[in-house]
């Protein structure tokens, strides 16, 4: 519990209808008997009349109590759902920071307040953050999962199985004449190996959950002035690149956000390809490759055929041809992988953009299990599958290799929740064979 209590606007700025004013501390009380005569009944809404500290009238809020520790941040929590109107607004807030004891919250304090005091752990706080900010059906639904604790309880999983390896492993080290189970090493290397199998299962298809979040990447590439920059500023609808006759015009990449089919979709207009002694260029065209490779999906744009070998070798299955100048050029022998577009007429752009939504819903839009979201999930599986294949290659002549390699395996999936506790090794092992009775 903090000593403080923070207040903030817990809804969108501006005028509205309703604004909400949230407080959580131990001055919750003090602000009730304050500003409305007295806090309400817990969990029931009161309508009151909210004065400021000088006796005048600011409003009629509605007003909700949600006392410790059952609330979003386990602390007491008091909700103000007051006018939207901005002089309504900063007078309540005025009015509750004249309390002792009260102050502005920080970016993230009740989330903060909510972790410390173990009423969500990262993994939720970050579904929450994902929650907020999703743009798409498809972002909403995925961090919905997540802030609910769908990926918590499957790390949690994981590492209840470690724990139970490392319980064994402790039980091999330091209580060898106890009547343990038998065969537990072999035991335990079983469990560690299964384990692994399912985390590297998890870190492969972990690229598909960041993509949901940050977006489907699609590169546009092709000779200089095939129309790449043209192209991109018909499927963003606006100038969103430099269009000029002048090869090599674009030299950085450039990036467009595009909602297709409920995925966002990030579609990068690329330096045109060629060998240039330019120094700016020739960084603009590695750039450019670079993007190509790291993207999930490649439109290739050609005006003619001939043009495809000079940069095939970026190019993989599933991939895109597109066949440019389609309203002045006699396309023949169009064949699967191809389309052919016009920038001018926009023909084809709508079958373009049909084959992007059904590319990113089929790549992005499958995952059944709770994914890893974030970077630092990815980065924590896979110290943890390190520290996993250490212990099943040390030798069995040093079982204190192996425990201390499980060690650092729990430790690391104990990272993505935020729950690194060692107590749970010595409950299990206590609890599972009895020792020391």
């Amino acid at each position: 519990m903090t000593a403080s209590t923070i207040v903030a606007l817990a809804s969108g700025p501006g005028p509205a209808g309703v604004s909400i004013i949230r407080l959580s501390g131990p001055a919750c009380e003090a602000v009730g008997q304050r500003l409305i005569g007295g806090l309400p009944l817990p969990r029931r809404a009161k309508l009151a009349r909210v004065v400021g500290l000088d006796g005048e009238p600011i409003d009629n809020a509605l007003v909700i109590y949600f006392p410790r520790p059952n609330s979003f941040t386990g602390e007491d929590v008091l909700e103000l759902h007051v006018h939207g109107g901005r002089a309504v607004v900063r007078d309540t807030l005025e009015a509750c920071l004249g309390i002792d004891g009260v102050r502005f919250a920080e970016a993230g304090e009740f989330s903060r307040r909510a972790f410390n005091n173990g009423k969500m752990d990262l993994t939720a706080a970050e579904g929450l953050a994902d929650l907020v900010e999703a743009e798409t059906a498809a972002q909403r639904r995925q961090a919905l999962r997540q802030m609910e604790g769908e990926l918590a309880d499957e790390v949690d999983r994981w590492r209840e199985a470690v724990i139970d390896c490392l319980a064994d492993a402790e039980g091999d080290i330091d209580f060898p004449d106890e009547d343990l189970p038998p065969g537990l090493s072999g035991r335990a290397r079983r469990r560690i190996e299964d384990l692994k199998t399912r985390l590297e299962a998890y870190l492969a298809d972990a690229r598909r959950a960041e993509r949901v979040r940050s977006g489907f990447q699609v590169a546009i590439i092709g000779r200089p002035n095939a129309g790449k920059s043209s192209l991109i500023n018909q499927l963003a609808r606006r100038e969103a690149a430099i269009v000029s006759p002048v090869p090599g015009t674009t030299r950085d990449i450039v990036e467009v956000r595009l909602i297709l089919g409920g995925m966002v979709i990030l579609i990068s207009d690329t330096a045109g390809l060629r060998d240039s002694d330019d120094l700016i260029e020739a960084e603009g065209v590695r750039r450019a490759r670079q993007r190509a490779k790291e993207a999930d999906l490649r439109l290739a744009l050609v005006t003619s055929h001939e043009d495809k070998s000079e940069f095939s070798d970026l190019m993989t299955d599933g991939d895109i041809w597109l066949l440019g100048q389609a309203d002045r050029l006699a396309w023949t022998n169009v064949g699967p992988g191809e389309l052919c577009v016009s920038s001018v007429s926009r023909l084809g752009l709508d079958e373009l953009e049909a084959v992007l939504a059904n590319r990113a819903q089929a790549d992005l839009g499958k995952a059944e299990s709770a994914p890893l979201t974030r970077l630092r999930h990815q980065e924590a599986v896979r110290d943890g599958i390190g520290a996993l294949d250490r212990a099943l290659t040390a030798s069995v002549h040093a079982p204190e290799l192996v425990a201390e390699d499980l060690r650092l395996a729990a430790r690391a999936l104990g990272r993505v929740t935020g729950r690194v506790d060692m107590e749970d090794v010595l409950d299990r092992l206590f609890s599972q064979f009895c020792i020391g009775k």
